[in-house]
């Protein structure tokens, strides 16, 4: 089978790297890639990152989001973490949907398109990947776009829920100690 068959097998829906094609050279595989965007079979993201879309009769459905930052994490072997209005649309914070998506990863910065959206990934340090539970760093991402002075008994209230919802007791020690001395206030008082 040729390259250009194995893609066309792919299923619909898929996010697809030029890295994918092992066995080929990648200016083949990218060539490949290119010619079935311009032929609308693809949709290319972002350089190196291409979608194949699934279609309706009301045009292409696009990958979520987290669909495609899943992908990129997992190929790459890196760790993502929502920062900003990203993070605080998952907690419930807000429910004002972002059009511009914001991430913090270990591996490579970038920036990808997906039809009127924006994603954004931004190298983050070191410590922003250093806690060792789930909830306590999307939490701590939210708390930190929101700031201490704007901080409402409504977010403070999502947050205790989630926290009551999702108790991490192996970790939570652990993850107070990395907050900012404002943040490790309030959460200690909610747990």
């Amino acid at each position: 089978m040729n390259l250009r068959e194995r893609i066309l097998r792919q299923k619909d829906g898929k996010v697809i790297f030029i890295d994918f094609f092992e066995n080929y050279q990648e200016g083949h595989v990218r060539n490949i890639l290119m010619e079935l965007t311009r032929e609308g079979i693809l949709v290319r993201l972002s350089k190196g990152v291409y979608y194949k879309p699934v279609r309706t009769r009301l045009g292409i459905l696009y990958p979520e989001v987290e669909d495609v930052i899943g992908a990129i994490a997992k190929r790459d072997h890196a760790m993502i973490l929502p920062t900003g209005n990203t993070a605080m649309y998952q907690l419930g914070l807000t429910m004002q949907i972002p059009m511009n998506y914001e991430f913090l990863t270990n591996g490579a910065a970038r920036k990808l398109k997906i039809d009127n959206r924006t994603i954004t990934l931004k190298h983050g340090v070191a410590n922003n990947f250093a806690f060792k539970g789930k909830l306590m760093p999307v939490v701590h991402q939210a708390m930190r776009a929101i700031g201490a002075a704007n901080m409402d008994e409504t977010m403070l209230g999502q947050i205790r829920s989630l926290l009551q919802a999702n108790p991490e007791p192996r970790t939570i020690k652990h993850d107070i100690q990395l907050l900012p001395a404002w943040e490790r206030k309030i959460i200690q008082a909610m747990i």
